[in-house]
This record gives C-alpha cells, structure tokens and sequence, in this order.
C-alpha cells in the first residue's frame, strides 16, 4: 500500500530579506525542507531569530514582500505549489485551509472592533452565504469550544478588556471556526503565564483534529515535549536535526539540540546552576561559512568552521553535522 501524500510539503525553501540601506539581498533561511502529515504536529524549535517564523510563515506567503523574497524551492499543500499561485487564488488558503494562530493577540486583533464582530467577520469572508444569526450561533459555538466561561459577554468586549489568556483562546477561536486543513501556530503560549499556558496547550491539543496537520514554533523544549509528534530543530536560517519526538528525546544528535535539551532544568539540576548555551545566535549576513553553530559548539573540530555540513541520516534522525553518532 502506498504511503499517504503529506499534507504539506516544503522543498528546500531559500528566504532573503532586501537591506533597506544598501539593497543587497541578505539570505536569512536556507535550504529548509519538512513535511506535515494529516493528524501530526510538528514542533519547530529554536532559539529566537533562527528562522522558524519566517519559515512558517512563508507558507500562507504572509511575509511582506518586498523585502522579503523567495529565492528558491517549493511549497506543496495538498498537491498544490502555493508559491506559484496567483495571489488573489492564495487568498482563498488563508483562514479556510491554512489557519495562522499569532504569538501577540493584542497586535493580530483589532482593539477598535468588538470581538464578536471579529470573528463573524472572518465567517463571512469565507463563508457569505451563512446567515448573520448562524455566524453569530457559530461564534458563540466556538468561544464556548476554546473555554470562555461567558460567550456572551465576550462577544460584547473590546479585545483590550479580556485577558492575555482570553485573547489567546479568542485567536485560537477565530483560527479553528474555519476548520482549516493545516494550523500555524506561533508561539502562540509565550506572552502568558505558565498556568495560563498549559491550559491553552491543553485546549489545543483536545481540538487539534486527526485529519489536520499543526506546525508549532516555539523555542520552549518543555512545550515540545508535550506537543510534537515530530520536532525540526532550527539554527542560524537551517534545520540542523529532524526526527520523531520519541526518538529526538530519547537521544538527540546535533549539538545544539543536545544543549537546547540539557538548559532544562529538572531534578537533577536542583540545586546548581543551569546550564546555558554560550554566546548567540549569529544574525543574517554574518553566517560562518562552515557549520553555522561551531563558534558556540564544545565538539567543534577544526574542519567545522571551514566546510559547510549537508543533512544526513543518523539512525531515524535527519542531522546537520558530520560527527554525529
């Protein structure tokens, strides 16, 4: 039997941004390539400006461009190349087959607008033959969903007067009414507090569908954990290790990945410092021209720094160094 389709598809996709001083083109994801299947999420993690966003969100071809430009690859959702399509065809994916849930609700909802109004508004723009009482009973169906103990009242409110955690499950509202084939969901739990977050994580897991696929950013390995069924690990506009969560878990290869992992606290951290990964993340334009992680790698070999590491198979993981076991 042959094996399913992936949902979505992307082929070594190659990002740059246009500098506004000098207007030279600066590359700042390179050759990235994973696939989402229907019922899987997939955790894309690292830490910030290694891309992941910008990754993402090229899929529903949300960056501004210019300065954005693509300079190579392909994007295939559920058999179609979304990069050679039409933009005014592209607007017909955004909300009805590929959902977006943003890290800052107060910056994705209008504070001019009342709630309610927001989400019957993104009903009928996909949906115009609904009824203005169906859309509002769809609405107040969601809210209801995503654990707003009065829709009612929420419809009412400005976005300004619920909480953090409210507006999350608002945006998670206003994504998920659609029933969108595919979620981009960008750290989407970062500006809340950690009750706030597991509880929202909680909600997202309970109506992640079977027949749809989720990519979740996040540069927190404790919400990788809970979420992934596969994990990409990005560094430095690359994907440096792909693999089942189970096996990522069980033993990461890159050393990066193992140094995302061992910054963890736990039980056996109680009591002493945590380790921490040194220096940063490299902006675009001053990639090194060998492995981008070598500067802040304690396995560094020499040949690190002057030749460029390709992805390859290490047991059931895609990995992006040589000397990895």
């Amino acid at each position: 039997m042959p094996e399913e389709r992936p949902l979505l598809q992307v082929k070594n996709l190659t990002i740059a941004f246009e500098n506004d001083e000098t207007r030279q083109a600066v590359t700042t994801v390179q050759d990235v390539s994973f696939d989402v299947h229907r019922g899987e999420i997939l955790c894309i993690v690292g830490e910030s400006g290694c891309g992941k966003s910008v990754s993402s969100m090229c899929i529903p071809r949300l960056l501004p461009s210019p300065p954005s430009r693509v300079l190579s690859g392909e994007i295939w959702f559920d058999g179609v190349d979304l990069l050679k399509l039409p933009i005014a065809k592209m607007r017909a994916y955004r909300g009805k087959r590929i959902g977006v849930i943003f890290q800052d609700p107060m910056t994705a909802l209008s504070p001019l607008v009342r709630v309610g109004d927001q989400i019957i508004e993104a009903l009928n723009i996909h949906e115009p033959e609904r009824s203005k009482e169906a859309a509002r009973a769809k609405a107040l169906e969601w809210l209801d969903k995503v654990g707003i103990q009065n829709p009612v009242l929420a419809m009412r409110a400005y976005p300004y007067e619920l909480s953090g955690g409210m507006q999350q499950r608002v945006m998670i509202a206003m994504c998920l009414i659609l029933e969108p084939q595919l979620v981009i969901a960008d750290e989407p739990t970062t500006a809340l507090d950690v009750t706030i977050q597991a509880q929202v994580l909680e909600l997202m897991l309970q109506l992640h569908r079977k027949d749809s696929g989720m990519i979740f950013i996040t540069h927190d390995m404790g919400v990788v954990y809970r979420m992934a069924d596969r994990v990409a690990v990005m560094y430095a506009g690359q994907i440096v290790e792909q693999a089942a969560a189970k096996d990522f878990f069980a033993g990461p290869k890159h050393p990066y990945a193992r140094a995302l992992l061992d910054a963890l606290p736990s039980h056996a951290t109680r009591g002493h410092r945590l380790r921490a990964i040194p220096g940063q993340v490299p902006s675009p334009g001053h990639f090194a021209v060998g492995c981008r992680f070598a500067e802040r790698c304690a396995q560094a070999h020499p040949e690190c720094a002057a030749t460029p590491p390709a992805l390859h198979t290490v047991g059931s993981h895609l990995v992006r160094c040589p000397f990895a076991k």
